[in-house]
């Protein structure tokens, strides 16, 4: 399968190579995201020298120093040793190196895959021996490549990136892998063999799976978006039934806490506030809760929204990642007797009110996480700005309103953008020209903005145009704008 997208990242790998000195990279992002693929697709460019090792999950000290001893022994050629410790076994490392000589133009490429599990999330020495390797040598040198790399965000965050010991300042380089976008997900999709895609197919599997490599490999090219959900998750053997568990065990140490905080923001789509989540059953205000939802927003899993004009306490939790989402809402609490009884049973699900409903969220969130490709629509890309909930909430005497997006500019316009996840060309009704001018009005009288006011929707099949669309609508643009 032909390697796709990852320009930039791309660049910052080829820029620290061609350095005349020494590099050390910081790669992170949430697991299964392609951090491994893409390292590995740039080493094997360069045609040199590479020494490599992984960390394992749950492994222990005794068995990461014995791979990492047969890795010398693979890729320098030397007898196989046994290591007391990470000194001893970066000490041979280090004099391997110096016996070893390079090809023109080449560095000793040096990948650390999975560094949190090879320290297993804790000092056993590790981080020191790879501190000294760094600072009394290699940082010494013009020809060492070292990539660190690991899906325990939080920890290559506070231990390599922003550590204030021994490894400060330390890090040339760093890459945090986000998920492909959907644009990208097209080119992902055309490298594995798939044809006959309609962009509203392509946004169905991302709102399920978003645009997580791996999951993406999952997928058979010849069968219909529902054959595969189907086989990815209802069945009694589908292979991404069990990688809800596995995300959170595998990368936080207080893992428990991380499944609570993603349970209560599951049941709704606006998000909590902290002191909300704070007052939630097992969960409270305070350093435990806080670091939580800092690994999460770090990991990609939530992610932090301000109401327009509001103070920082109102800032909202929501989840972010789509297939988190899909996974809580719609998979977690499917019993297998439910679907040993019945084998097609996501054909049925998706006809249901209840996944429209869904759709509807997930569609809006994935119009939060592609803004840019949205401000571009609008050729405000050179336009300072940013992006908010808003909801007022009405009472007997008023009514309330919600807005999807609101885009705050920095040139006195503010865009109310609705996302309408809807399979046929979208009508605009009285009813809903009411619900478009009651939010302009809402908005108006509780923000107190005087500036213009433009209402933009983003459909599936596009909008027709008639008397309520001229009345109450600036422009309008399919998902066909979220893949530029």
């Amino acid at each position: 399968m032909k390697f796709v997208s990852r320009t930039e990242e791309l660049s910052i790998l080829k820029r620290e190579y061609g350095k005349k000195s020494s590099s050390f990279i910081a790669v992170y992002g949430r697991r299964r995201i392609g951090k491994t693929e893409l390292i590995d697709h740039f080493l094997k460019s360069t045609n040199c020298f590479t020494f490599s090792v992984t960390g394992a999950y749950d492994s222990t000290l005794k068995s990461h120093l014995a791979n990492f001893a047969n890795k010398l022994s693979l890729d320098f050629g030397v007898e196989e040793q046994v290591f007391k410790d990470w000194d001893e076994a970066f000490k041979v490392l280090r004099e391997q190196i110096e016996v070893t000589k390079l090809s023109k133009g080449c560095k000793f490429s040096i990948f650390i895959d999975e560094l949190p599990w090879l320290a297993e999330m804790k000092n056993r020495g590790f981080k020191g021996a790879l501190s000294l390797f760094w600072n009394d040598f290699a940082a010494k040198r013009d020809d060492i490549f070292l990539i660190v790399c690991g899906s325990a965000t939080s920890w290559i965050i506070n231990h390599i990136i922003e550590d204030n010991g021994s490894l400060a300042n330390r890090v040339t380089g760093i890459i945090h892998l986000q998920p492909f976008t959907l644009g990208e997900t097209k080119a992902f999709f055309k490298s594995m063999g798939f044809k006959g895609l309609s962009h509203k197919v392509i946004l169905d599997y991302y709102m399920v799976l978003g645009g997580v490599a791996h999951y993406l490999k999952l997928l058979d090219a010849k069968a219909s978006f529902v054959q595969n959900i189907q086989q990815l998750f209802f069945i009694q053997n589908g292979l991404l039934r069990t990688e809800y568990s596995h995300l959170f065990r595998s990368l936080f140490k207080n893992h428990k806490v991380h499944e609570l905080v993603v349970k209560y923001l599951s049941v709704t789509w606006s998000g909590m506030t902290l002191s909300e989540l704070g007052q939630k059953r097992g969960l409270q205000t305070g350093a435990v809760l806080s670091n939580t939802l800092k690994e999460l927003e770090a990991s990609g899993f939530l992610v932090r929204r301000t109401k327009y004009g509001q103070l920082k306490r109102d800032t909202l939790y929501s989840l972010n990642d789509p297939f988190i989402y899909f996974f809580t809402i719609g998979v977690n609490d499917t019993a297998m007797v439910n679907l040993i009884q019945n084998p097609n049973y996501f054909q049925k699900t998706f006809k249901t009110p209840s996944y429209s409903s869904w759709s509807g969220f997930a569609f809006e969130n994935i119009c939060h996480m592609h803004i840019v490709q949205i401000k571009k629509a609008l050729w405000i890309l050179g336009v300072v700005s940013s992006s908010h909930y808003w909801s007022e909430r009405g009472d007997k005497t008023k009514s309330g309103a919600q807005i999807d997006i609101l885009l705050k500019r920095d040139d006195d316009v503010i865009n109310i953008i609705e996302c309408k996840y809807y399979n046929n060309v979208f009508t605009i009704d009285k009813k809903y020209a009411n619900e478009l001018n009651n939010k302009e009005e809402v908005f108006r009288e509780h923000s107190s903005y005087q500036g213009a006011i433009q209402t933009i929707l983003l459909t599936v099949e596009g909008v027709t145009q008639n008397s309520y669309y001229d009345e109450t609508v600036t422009d309008d643009f399919t998902v066909d704008v979220l893949f530029e």
